[in-house]
């Protein structure tokens, strides 16, 4: 039997217990966690759920995680989830926090992060029921595998705004400075031969 902590909206632990498949209180939630692995060659995993997964069968995920349990903080759960849904085996100080929101609906609270690692690419381990396949995508194929591929659709936001939208904003600041540039360099030689 799973059971979990209850927290209120604001995220403030309370003395409840909650176990996995009961109705949960009105007014309270569950942590749950996921966090995205990249490689530090830039590459991000992707895991392919079970065809007899209920909810989005034969989908890629960008994430690891789940449910919090009993006594867990989120960077424990997400230690765990990684390790039990690939094998890598990560610490806490390689986690970063890029967001969290909460599902009113499904009464939870999501703490969402990545991690970079060096682990072997060839040593992922699928978990029994839940992954038949995983691929690395390198970043410059990144763009291309989302909008091809079954992607869970949330996962795909979290990865298009990690990893996409910082490399666009990178690249306009790239073509922003080489045109001031060419600005300067076509102004300076002007500006020699009237001195």
């Amino acid at each position: 039997m799973e059971t979990w902590n209850a927290y209120t909206a604001d995220g403030q632990l309370t003395d409840h217990t909650l176990t996995r498949g009961e109705p949960i209180p009105h007014g309270l939630y569950h942590l749950v966690i996921e966090c995205i692995i990249r490689h530090h060659d830039g590459s991000t995993l992707f895991m392919k759920r079970d065809s007899a997964k209920l909810s989005y069968p034969d989908y890629y995920e960008a994430t690891a995680g789940g449910s919090a349990l009993f006594g867990e903080i989120a960077e424990q759960a997400i230690l765990r989830e990684v390790r039990e849904e690939t094998g890598i085996e990560l610490t806490a100080d390689q986690l970063r926090h890029h967001t969290h929101f909460i599902a009113h609906d499904d009464q939870c609270i999501f703490h969402c992060y990545w991690a970079e690692t060096n682990w072997d690419k060839a040593a992922i381990q699928l978990q029994a029921d839940e992954t038949s396949n995983y691929i690395w995508v390198p970043q410059e194929d990144l763009k291309d595998f989302l909008e091809t591929e079954r992607v869970i659709p949330r996962e795909k936001g979290y990865v298009e705004r990690l990893f996409l939208e910082q490399e666009q904003g990178k690249s306009e600041n790239e073509a922003q400075y080489n045109m001031r540039q060419k600005v300067t360099e076509t102004i300076s030689p002007k500006m020699n031969a009237t001195t």
